[in-house]
């Protein structure tokens, strides 16, 4: 199973998504941003940090990769859980533990003023590729290392699931400083 959406569809859903992230951005002060509750949990400026390279450096990169025919191959298939996403249009509800070969480092938070611009930069790159995703045979693929072998429009998809995955983390984040 492939993304059932258009290219010009799944950007519509990631822009809305995205809106939300950089409305919320006023909602914070700078300590609510940068407050980690515990070691192992993610401080609000920790999970923008990770959203904005992810969609930089992986799920951008990986359709652009796509579309250049390179660092990939002709054909493969999902896993099964690349095909669940799909159907589903959306990642399981549940925390995902990155696997430890493709974990970087902690992400370091910039400024909370830093994000909007840097958000409204991953939805310029994601909508200048609408076209060109939508053009392409998806016969290229790129492997992913939890979802198995996806192609432009799939790993396109994937930036706008990851997004909406991480409002749960968010939501979690804002309850946390709420007390």
């Amino acid at each position: 199973m492939t993304s059932s959406l258009s290219p010009l569809e799944i950007y519509e859903h990631l822009e809305r998504v995205v809106k939300g992230y950089q409305e919320a951005l006023d909602r914070y002060s700078d300590e609510q941003f940068t407050h980690k509750s515990a070691e192992d949990v993610w401080s609000l400026g920790q999970m923008y940090e990770h959203l904005v390279l992810t969609s930089n450096f992986f799920f951008l990169a990986n359709t652009l990769r796509c579309l250049e025919q390179r660092k990939g191959q002709w054909g493969g298939e999902k896993n099964k859980y690349g095909d669940n996403i799909f159907k589903y249009n959306s990642f399981p509800p549940v925390k995902i533990k990155i696997p430890e070969a493709v974990r970087g480092p902690e992400p370091v938070a910039k400024t909370r003023a830093a994000y909007g611009p840097l958000l409204e930069k991953v939805l310029l790159d994601a909508q200048k590729l609408i076209e060109v995703v939508g053009q392409d045979a998806g016969e290229y693929k790129c492997i992913h290392p939890i979802f198995g072998w996806l192609n432009a429009r799939e790993w396109y998809h994937n930036m706008e699931m990851h997004f909406k995955h991480h409002l749960r983390q968010q939501a979690e984040l804002e309850g946390i400083l709420k007390g």
